[in-house]
């Protein structure tokens, strides 16, 4: 794996990371709003840790698929 793959990896670890702590702190909260609002808070913490994991697998896919791409062509370093 090269240095710039290495870079988009933890760029989409650490986003995915900081997406799924900002989503479980806003789905926690949730619990303790009464009301309308702590239904949306709810759904809006559930729906951003959703999507951030969502993030980190097309990151991964493609990174994967850039990966295998050059592995075609004969490129792919073996270490």
């Amino acid at each position: 794996m090269t240095l710039q793959q290495q870079r988009v990896l933890h760029f989409f670890r650490n986003s995915t990371a900081a997406g799924i702590i900002v989503g479980f702190i806003v789905f926690i909260s949730g619990f303790f709003v009464s009301g309308i609002t702590g239904e949306y808070l709810l759904s809006i913490g559930l729906s951003i840790m959703v999507s951030s994991m969502l993030l980190f697998g097309f990151g991964f896919f493609i990174n994967v698929m850039e990966e295998m791409t050059k592995g075609s062509k004969g490129i792919r370093q073996y270490k």
